[in-house]
């Protein structure tokens, strides 16, 4: 082996660099995972929020707060999430929308329209949420496309699906926040807070 690779060194750098270049990608993909502290505290989110459903979410004195504005069913109702980044698991916080909202599609009143109901959500009872984009640990909430092509065929005759998903990153590190990937809309997920006290 050592003697072909002296009596061919082109081929062997050939060969050699391609798989070197792989393993320092590998590498440099990898360590922020290894140096970079897990996110601490738990983050809430909202998948489908357009700002059009009538349902309205905000951070008052570090409490959550949720209204509906109107008296009309929308189309695409939010949904909120928790992420517990010890398990990596995510809850459904649910929100119960006023009863007696008529149908998507209907035209509304002005004094319908100027209409706000505010909604009780148990699940954040009692939460001490910061809105702030970084959390005190340093991760920060971001959005942004990603490509998914399928296999190299299909990449390179067919264009790829983009989708958009949310992650929370710091130093390199990036850790995609489970249900909040959208296919179709670029403004889906948005942040809440932070939970810093139960």
């Amino acid at each position: 082996m050592k003697s072909f690779i002296r009596e061919n060194p082109t081929i062997a750098f050939g060969l050699g660099l391609p798989l070197i270049l792989v393993v320092v990608f590998l590498l440099a993909s990898g360590l922020p995972a290894l140096f970079v502290d897990s996110p601490k505290y738990d983050v809430l989110y909202l998948t489908n929020y357009y700002g059009n459903a009538g349902v309205q979410v905000s951070v008052v004195n570090r409490k959550v707060q949720v209204v509906y504005q109107g008296s009309m069913l929308g189309y695409q109702q939010p949904h909120m999430w928790r992420y517990n980044p010890v398990t990596g698991g995510v809850t459904e916080i649910s929100m119960m929308l006023p009863p007696g909202l008529a149908a998507a599609g209907q035209k509304n009143s002005p004094e319908d329209a100027a209409k706000i109901t505010p909604i009780e959500v148990p699940d954040l009872a009692g939460l001490t949420v910061d809105p702030s984009s970084v959390a005190p640990d340093g991760y920060e909430f971001s959005t942004g496309e990603r490509i998914y092509g399928g296999d190299v065929f299909t990449g390179l005759f067919y264009s790829g699906r983009y989708r958009n998903e949310a992650v929370l990153t710091k130093k390199g590190r990036s850790i995609r926040l489970p249900r909040a990937e959208d296919e179709y809309y670029g403004n889906g997920a948005r942040l809440v807070g932070w939970v810093v006290a139960p």
